[in-house]
């Protein structure tokens, strides 16, 4: 099986294929994959993985932290 990629239009139902590939294409049984290639625009209302999260603040003051742990194996 041999694929093309290119970006077109579709008019009155139609796909125009450029004219580079239509030549060798021409009068052959093909399969067509259509793919909405327009860029998606994120509802604002919704909240997506990146924007589920906020920033919190912690005052550490008064915590004690063990950075000279030794860890033995």
């Amino acid at each position: 099986m041999e694929a093309i990629e290119f970006r077109t239009v579709i008019y009155n139902g139609q796909v125009s294929v450029p004219p580079r590939y239509s030549s060798r294409w021409e009068g052959k049984m093909i399969r067509v994959i259509v793919l909405d290639d327009s860029e998606i625009v994120p509802d604002p209302s919704q909240k997506t993985e990146k924007t589920m999260f906020e920033a919190i603040s912690l005052n550490t003051r008064g915590f004690t932290f063990e950075r000279l742990a030794k860890i033995c194996y």
